[in-house]
């Protein structure tokens, strides 16, 4: 059995699962005790969500201790999670385990990215169809979001924590090392201290582009799988470095890191969609941002063809014109939508 919180503030859902990340973390478990392990997460959806949440955060300490500005935060993380074990080692000195296991889940909660857990309300800021803006944060930091883009933001004294909840915004982060700057996107964390980098969130996939400085890619459920395990997670966290872009599939997990050209990939800033080698379905997301009537595919094969080029943002007229008169796919308007497919065999449609 793990015991129920006693400690204010933290949910007996986050408190049981610091538990099981401190034993599991410490020996192999028995038969019987994973048993009951796989009984908790099946028991309650947000059993699974917060065991990899505190386990993205142990792994995230030794995994990003190199980098600039964050040896204070690793060295806080690992005092916390040993005073925890010594007070779970030492019941006479008149602390349960419930209060070791609170105080790992303190530095989880204070430490981590912040998308699990909000000591107040987030800020939200979202931009519509078409839309573009600058956002200057409470830290000196400035956020350009892209047009159907949305984003939390939930700052306190030992954290800086963005939630990128849909499209694609450009972070100019302020220096605070006491503070590292951490973007959630999907099942990624972005952790840095001050640098430039562009977080993208499309339907099956996450793209971070560095432009100064330093960052780390915290994948939470690779460092959860590692954990539990209990083998090395050597390529669980990647680190980028200027004018690199990681590629990373939110289904799988995979994960590669590419050259980019800085300034295309700034095009849309600028108001132009800048594609190399892009899958057509993922062009289309990037195009459905701005575009007045979304474009949809309407066959996985369409879908997969690769799309390279330099658009007008918002000038949809000409991306369809272009992909139709370089593969063989039509183009459909109706019901306030445009549907591209391909071409079958003998059809008589009109480009």
């Amino acid at each position: 059995m793990i015991p129920q919180n006693d400690n204010d503030g933290f949910t007996d859902q986050e408190e049981q699962a610091a538990a099981w990340c401190l034993r599991i973390a410490d020996r192999p478990l028995t038969s019987a005790e994973q048993a009951d392990f796989d009984a908790w997460l099946a028991a309650d959806g947000r059993h699974a969500q917060c065991f990899e949440q505190t386990v993205a955060v142990w792994q995230c300490t030794d995994a990003i201790a190199e980098l600039p500005g964050f040896l204070s935060l690793r060295a806080k993380a690992l005092t916390t999670m040993e005073n925890a074990r010594n007070r779970n080692e030492q019941p006479a000195q008149g602390l349960t385990r419930r209060h070791a296991f609170g105080a790992l889940t303190a530095f989880a909660l204070t430490a981590s990215t912040g998308a699990w857990y909000w000591a107040k309300s987030p800020e939200v800021y979202a931009t519509s169809v078409g839309e573009r803006r600058i956002v200057r944060l409470a830290d000196g930091s400035s956020v350009s979001l892209d047009a159907a883009s949305r984003m939390l933001v939930s700052f306190t004294d030992e954290r800086r924590a963005i939630t990128l909840e849909r499209g694609r915004a450009k972070f100019d982060v302020a220096k605070d090392p006491l503070r590292p700057f951490t973007v959630t996107a999907g099942s990624q964390s972005v952790v840095a201290v001050g640098t430039s980098f562009s977080v993208e969130l499309l339907r099956d996939q996450l793209r971070v582009l560095l432009f100064e400085g330093q960052v780390a890619v915290v994948p939470s459920a690779a460092a959860a799988a590692a954990i539990r395990t209990g083998r090395p997670a050597a390529q669980a966290t990647k680190q980028l470095s200027p004018g690199q872009e990681l590629v990373a599939d939110l289904s799988s997990g995979a994960a590669e890191i590419l050259p980019v050209e800085a300034e295309r990939s700034l095009g849309w800033e600028g108001g132009r969609v800048d594609f190399v080698d892009m899958p057509l379905a993922d062009a289309v997301e990037r195009i459905n941002r701005y575009a007045a009537s979304p474009i949809v595919i309407g066959d996985a094969a369409a879908g997969r063809h690769l799309v390279n080029g330099v658009f007008d943002a918002g000038d949809t007229d000409s991306f369809v014109k272009g992909v139709t008169s370089l593969y063989p796919l039509t183009a459909h308007e109706g019901n306030g939508q445009i549907t591209i497919k391909t071409v079958n065999s003998g059809s008589s449609e009109e480009k």
